[in-house]
């Protein structure tokens, strides 16, 4: 990883680079790490120290919550630019959250020292006022997909789910398997394999080892 140049890296993806000293940057850049990731690594769980602030370079991560029984659910996902605070946990005062951080595509991130970054925080209003305004956009991403667990049907989260998958992939052939899609949505994968053969059965879709090919988007959306 001798090519990457981290500094421009930092510079590229962080609002707030332009605001700091000559010596927050050296600092920044010196606190920094550039780390790959293989497509199912656990960055982040429950039960880690405090890692860091993740700056997805390229691939994809997901955050998720998980119960004592194993059942998951996807909380929201890392794209390429995208980063993650939640796994700087003590950046926060007086805040605790058990949540965990997985890699689901080989990828590559940036983990800034979370010590540092919320020394940072404490002396740089912009760094502050960046951190505070990227929880809160996590946070309503939470709020929307309580409201959605609540108030919509399996079937339609199913749906959303493969139309979601298939804008992000722009693909129609969706490689995810049942447990994939449960784990996403916080389900059992009985229950949303029932509603995939259900779909299947209304010709939206075709149902492989490890895969699903998408036959009508719009009737998908229907569904909705």
């Amino acid at each position: 990883m001798d090519d990457i140049d981290k500094k421009e890296l930092l510079k590229e993806n962080l609002p707030f680079f332009n605001k700091l000293t000559s010596d927050e940057i050296n600092k920044l850049i010196h606190k920094s790490s550039i780390i790959k990731y293989k497509k199912g690594e656990l960055v982040y769980s429950e039960n880690s120290t405090c890692t860091g602030v993740l700056v997805n370079i390229y691939g994809q991560f997901r955050i998720f919550i998980s119960s004592q029984s194993g059942r998951e659910i996807t909380l929201f996902k890392l794209l390429d630019r995208d980063i993650c605070v939640l796994s700087a946990s003590c950046v926060f005062k007086n805040i605790t959250y058990d949540i965990n951080l997985e890699a689901e595509l080989d990828s590559l991130a940036i983990i800034i020292d979370s010590a540092f970054i919320k020394s940072l925080s404490d002396n740089n209003s912009y760094v502050l006022n960046f951190l505070l305004n990227l929880t809160q956009d996590k946070l309503s991403e939470t709020l929307s997909l309580i409201e959605r667990t609540i108030f919509l049907s399996l079937e339609n989260r199913v749906a959303n789910f493969l139309i979601s998958e298939y804008n992000l992939t722009n693909s129609d052939i969706i490689y995810v398997t049942h447990e994939n899609i449960a784990n996403n949505l916080g389900s059992a994968r009985e229950a949303v394999s029932r509603i995939l053969k259900k779909f299947e059965k209304e010709n939206l879709l075709k149902i492989s080892r490890g895969k699903i090919k998408l036959l009508d988007i719009n009737g998908l959306e229907n569904v909705l």
